[in-house]
């Protein structure tokens, strides 16, 4: 008898599962044993004969990836006063590191120096940074992983300069105002908002494997619930993430889609 030797995440059975996505280190594992073969066969058979099992594990991936991102900006708080100052000092440092970087990579020597202490060092440490080496050693081979590190780098340079400039004002002052504003005039946090989310993510693979309307349905008397593909789909996939979900939550979501 074979057995699978795939390593998969730590778990913790209080933890919930879009807890475990959110802060765990193997996003996809989770995610597979999640939406696991039954799962999908379960999912294929709701949405009907039209499914393609392959575009629906990606509608899964994707409804899930907009689930947590929906629970990550629930954990926003009130803005405060050295926003712009900290987002400033990291532009300015990654800058220059990358100016580094870029100076490194004009010597081969430099260059395969660092890559060859990148393959040497312990895992042990640190495990996150290890695996994101190993993702870019896995993706990009060992020609030149400096690149790709510096790549990196610039990417958070920009991410962090975007940030500062989402707003007209450089001025920290009408930075913390115009970001204090923003958060006084958001939306009320509600637990609806994930599966909102998920539910908006989803709506596109619906759309072309389903052949229903994505809607909340007509509400049946005689069950007291709405008679619904597309909220038993939902219900489906955000119960995998959420356990205790109820089903009326899923309606109140799709009837404001």
């Amino acid at each position: 008898m074979e057995h699978d030797d795939t390593p998969r995440p730590e778990t913790n059975p209080a933890t919930a599962p879009w807890e475990r996505l959110m802060t765990g280190q193997g996003f996809l594992l989770e995610l597979r044993r999640l939406y696991d073969t039954r799962f999908m066969l379960e999912l294929e058979m709701l949405i009907g004969p039209k499914a393609d099992v392959d575009d629906l594990r990606n509608g899964v991936e994707a409804a899930a990836r907009a689930y947590v991102r929906e629970r990550r900006l629930m954990r926003h708080r009130k803005p405060g006063k050295w926003e712009h100052r900290r987002l400033s000092a990291l532009s300015e440092k990654l800058d220059a590191v990358s100016a580094e970087l870029t100076r490194i990579q004009k010597s081969p020597n430099c260059t395969g120096k660092l890559a060859k202490a990148l393959e040497e060092l312990p895992p042990s440490t640190d495990p996150n940074a290890a695996r994101l080496f190993a993702l870019i050693d896995g993706a990009f081979g060992p020609g030149d992983p400096v690149a790709h590190i510096a790549g990196l780098l610039r990417l958070l340079q920009s991410a962090a300069t975007h940030t500062l400039a989402s707003v007209e004002e450089s001025d920290p002052v009408s930075y913390h105002q115009i970001d204090l504003d923003n958060w006084n005039s958001r939306p009320k946090k509600t637990e609806s908002q994930p599966i909102a989310a998920l539910a908006r993510a989803f709506r596109p693979y619906w759309e072309r494997n389903a052949m229903r309307p994505y809607s909340a349905g007509h509400y049946d008397q005689s069950t007291k619930q709405n008679k619904s593909a597309a909220v038993d789909v939902i219900h489906l996939i955000g119960r995998k993430l959420e356990p205790d979900l109820p089903r009326t939550r899923v309606v109140t979501v799709m009837r404001m889609l």
